[in-house]
């Protein structure tokens, strides 16, 4: 929701607008790119800071943004066969994903967010496979991003019983009718 843009772009009044008003929990990503921006962020009540390419491709960066904003940072890491990419998917690099999370492990990201582009937007199940070897390696819990279909793989990703897998995230099953809210609401709570 972006109701009121300041001159880069930000979204940092609706984000306290949301976050005063409706006391929701708001993680915001998306060209993130400076310490600057992050605290922007932060102080106008931003929960988690999703950070991406910018942090994939200056190691440094994200260990600075993570000494600063403890808890507060979230590393978005978007996979094509076990490469990652940036740059709005635009930019697939040889970097295997295990290989840069085992040297970025230990900075302190509050979570991962492990999007296999292979699956996003396919409806075709999330990649539980990867999604998995991510976790157990990660200091920090991960989101599956990417592939939901229908409230069987909410079930299946329930029923991973993974301590490590802090949650899954369900964009396009849900705009196209395949994911009913109430049908969500109850297996949420089952």
């Amino acid at each position: 929701m972006n109701l009121f843009k300041s001159s880069y772009g930000e979204t940092l009044l609706s984000n306290r607008l949301i976050a005063v008003f409706f006391l929701l929990i708001i993680t915001i990503g998306g060209g993130v790119r400076t310490l600057d921006s992050i605290k922007k962020y932060v102080n106008a009540g931003v929960d988690k800071v999703i950070l991406g390419s910018a942090a994939i491709k200056n190691k440094e960066f994200l260990k600075e943004a993570c000494e600063k904003f403890k808890n507060k940072i979230a590393l978005g890491l978007d996979a094509k066969e076990g490469n990652l990419s940036v740059s709005g998917w635009k930019e697939n690099l040889s970097i295997k994903t295990i290989d840069f999370l085992k040297e970025v492990n230990s900075f302190g990201v509050s979570r991962i967010i492990y999007t296999d582009i292979n699956k996003d937007g396919m409806k075709t199940s999330p990649n539980f496979d990867d999604t998995i070897k991510i976790a157990e390696l990660s200091n920090c819990p991960v989101v599956i991003s990417g592939g939901v279909s229908s409230i069987n793989d909410i079930k299946k990703a329930k029923d991973l019983n993974n301590k490590k897998i802090e949650g899954i995230i369900i964009g396009k099953a849900i705009y196209d009718g395949d994911i009913k809210l109430d049908e969500l609401a109850k297996e949420i709570n089952a």
